[in-house]
């Protein structure tokens, strides 16, 4: 009985993205300026993009070091 919940769950799962349908219109924030979360207008000449480019690497970077160092205090730790 289990199984057979879970195969349907699974199922309708699966169907659900496929059933679904996009909106038929979107809101035209004309007003507004371009950018990443103020308007659905791109922005000119891609001004956000690099912006945004360097933020992620900079937290990639940060998390990278911080694991850097935990793992290099945790094995100093162990190899005591």
């Amino acid at each position: 009985m289990r199984r057979l919940v879970f195969v349907l769950v699974l199922s309708l799962g699966a169907i659900a993205p496929v059933a679904a349908e996009p909106p038929d219109s979107h809101e035209i924030l004309d007003q507004r300026p371009s950018g990443f979360w103020t308007s659905n207008r791109p922005a000119v000449g891609g001004a956000y993009r690099y912006r945004l480019l360097v933020l992620g690497v900079g937290v990639a970077a940060l998390t990278g070091l911080l694991m850097w160092r935990l793992l290099r205090k945790t094995d100093a730790q162990r190899t005591r």
